[in-house]
């Protein structure tokens, strides 16, 4: 027997006994004017080589036989006058042909006569037979095995591939359902899966290619987010004690609104005090001692107290110390008077023997004034021999006596007037040295009231801090839990109080990112969003980055850097269903924008960054 080729795909076979083309089958493999039961059920296409007419005969039968697939909706040419259409008898499982064009052993086209749908038998229908032109070589197989048209054209790229794909997908589907007799499922039409297949792609290639080019055009806004939490312009005003002590008092509950001064607590101040008034009496002795010597320095006749002194004349301790340095400036004043009256007298003493030796000298010198007058005359007399030597001579010792007193009056005179000087000096030396000891003892002593003084204020301090005073108004929160009960304990530098101030400008303090700190500038717009609240009834608030710090700092208990950032919101960007919602402590996340930047930008940063220390030898 031999073997019949198989026409081209694309060839038109004609009738041999007409001439006539017959009507083009369907790709499916199914003639025009088929009927609807053969329609409705494609044909299978074939896969793998044609199986040699010799063993398609010993193939078992199927018990399902699978249908032609219908024909499309191009008409059959219509027959020429005369002719008779091809008797459809053929034994069950094969086709009608035209007995003309049935002969074995024909070489080249063979043209197919008018077919009519009959039942093929599975095996045939699946591999096809050459040797009697099996409509079912249309399939898959045939498109594989198709060979180029007169004008040397052979199928598309893409419909070679979805023959392919048909193929594959359809001997899944037959080997999946090899179990009920070997017949492939009825399925829609080859045409239909692949206007679809074609559709899908097509939708694929759109959707991607319109996105791609949105991200590449279409711009987002680029920000850089950051946690924060709300604060106050002044900040929470903590409420400290610097030395600690007992608590005597509590006049502070929780949320309690105070004002500035208010009393919040009290501590015991029975040492405070004590000090205070250790201190305070020392102030007061070196006060009255202060002016006991600024009298004694300018001799004063009384001590003039200051009037710190002067406006306590009640207290006891005042009145002592006041008492006591009058006495002490009485005393002093008494002595140093007494010491000069001594060397006053001394020197009135030697002024009066000045003044009797003056006298006596000027009684000599009036003594001698008459021996000289009387010797001139004796002197004449005792020449002539008037009278004896004797008597001359008497006078001349009386007035040599006499010379020798005024002498003697005169230096003793000197003398008596240079003890004066040396008294003089005396009582202004003990006046000097007085002076000098008092301005001694008010240099110590001002020194030391100084010093007094700056403790008088320090204990006056301690004693004040006593009473814990509210800075500023505002509410207590966070009172210590320890110093709940009267007589509990503060320990020095502890956290009493906290007091928040009302009605300050609201700040956002955010914890920015080491490597986001290069795209903030200051006045920066920015977008704050309150997590406590809902998001969709909660609307953005608009806000300006007012500062950010110079340095970096590290958070104490997870130990990671940050930069605090201050966000400023005005009272006008605050909604009013958030007005008095707002309390310090709330949680926030902050949005600073930042600029532009595209779609595909932003989702090619990952993969630059990644790249950007790729391929780098260590």
């Amino acid at each position: 027997m031999s073997e019949q080729k198989i026409p081209p795909v694309n060839a038109q076979p004609v009738n041999a006994q007409t001439g006539q083309a017959p009507h083009q089958p369907a790709p499916g493999g199914v003639p025009a004017g088929a009927d609807s039961e053969s329609a409705r059920f494609p044909r299978p296409l074939t896969f793998g080589k044609p199986i040699p007419p010799g063993q398609a005969a010993s193939q078992p039968a199927m018990n399902q036989p699978m249908m032609s697939q219908p024909a499309m909706s191009q008409p059959a040419p219509p027959l020429a006058a005369g002719a008779q259409p091809a008797a459809s008898h053929a034994p069950e499982g094969g086709l009608a042909r035209d007995p003309q064009t049935s002969g074995s052993g024909a070489s080249g086209s063979v043209p197919f006569a008018a077919i009519t749908p009959v039942k093929v038998p599975a095996h045939e229908a699946i591999q096809g037979n050459p040797g009697q032109g099996n409509p079912g070589q249309g399939g898959a197989g045939a498109l594989a095995n198709a060979q180029p048209d007169k004008a040397g054209r052979r199928l598309p790229f893409l419909e070679k591939a979805l023959d392919a794909a048909l193929s594959l997908g359809r001997g899944k589907r037959d080997k999946a359902e090899g179990g009920n007799g070997g017949t492939s499922s009825p399925g829609k039409p080859d045409s239909d899966f692949r206007r679809i297949a074609l559709t899908g792609y097509a939708i694929i290639i759109f959707t991607f290619g319109v996105m791609g080019g949105w991200a590449a055009l279409a711009n987002i806004d680029a920000g850089v987010v950051a946690p924060g939490v709300i604060s106050v312009e002044s900040k929470r005003q903590v409420v400290q004690h610097l030395e600690g002590g007992i608590i005597k008092e509590i006049k502070v509950r929780e949320g309690q609104k105070v004002e500035e001064g208010d009393l919040l607590f009290r501590l015991e101040d029975t040492t405070a005090l004590a000090n205070r008034d250790a201190v305070r009496n020392q102030v007061y002795a070196g006060l009255a001692l202060e002016a006991r010597l600024v009298a004694e320095r300018d001799d004063a006749p009384k001590i003039t107290f200051p009037p710190l002194l002067a406006s306590h004349p009640d207290d006891p301790v005042v009145k002592r110390v006041i008492t006591d340095e009058t006495a002490q400036f009485t005393d002093r004043r008494a002595s140093i008077t007494g010491q000069l009256n001594i060397i006053n007298g001394r020197v009135d003493q030697l002024k009066a023997e000045i003044d009797g030796l003056d006298r006596e000298r000027k009684s000599a010198e009036q003594q001698l004034y008459f021996i000289n007058d009387e010797l001139v005359g004796i002197r004449e007399l005792a020449l002539k021999g008037l009278v004896p030597k004797t008597r001359q001579s008497a006078l001349e010792r009386e007035k040599a006596r006499l010379d020798g007193v005024v002498g003697r009056n005169l230096a003793d005179a000197a003398k008596a007037q240079n003890n004066i000087g040396e008294m003089n000096l005396q009582a202004t030396q003990t006046r000097q040295k007085f002076i000098e000891e008092v301005g001694a003892q008010l240099l110590d002593v001002r020194q030391k009231l100084g010093d007094m003084r700056e403790k008088l204020n320090v204990t006056e301090d301690v004693l004040r801090r006593t009473e814990i005073r509210a800075p500023r108004g505002g509410e207590a929160q966070n009172i210590n839990q320890r110093i709940f009960t009267v007589g509990a304990v503060a320990r020095p530098g502890d956290t009493l109080v906290e007091i928040v101030p009302q009605d300050d400008e609201l700040v956002i303090e955010a914890r920015v990112q080491v490597t986001d700190i290069d795209n903030l500038r200051t006045e920066t717009s920015t977008e704050v969003r309150f997590p406590a609240f809902h998001s969709r009834t909660t609307p953005l608030i608009l806000g300006t980055l007012r500062n950010v710090s110079r340095d970096r700092l590290v958070d104490e208990q997870t130990r990671e850097p940050y930069y605090l950032a201050l966000i400023s919101v005005a009272d006008t960007d605050i909604p009013p269903e958030l007005k008095g919602r707002l309390r310090p402590g709330m949680p926030a996340e902050i949005i600073f924008n930042t600029g532009e930047r595209t779609v595909m930008s932003y989702l090619m940063r990952p993969l630059t960054d990644a790249m950007s220390g790729a391929f780098r030898e260590h």
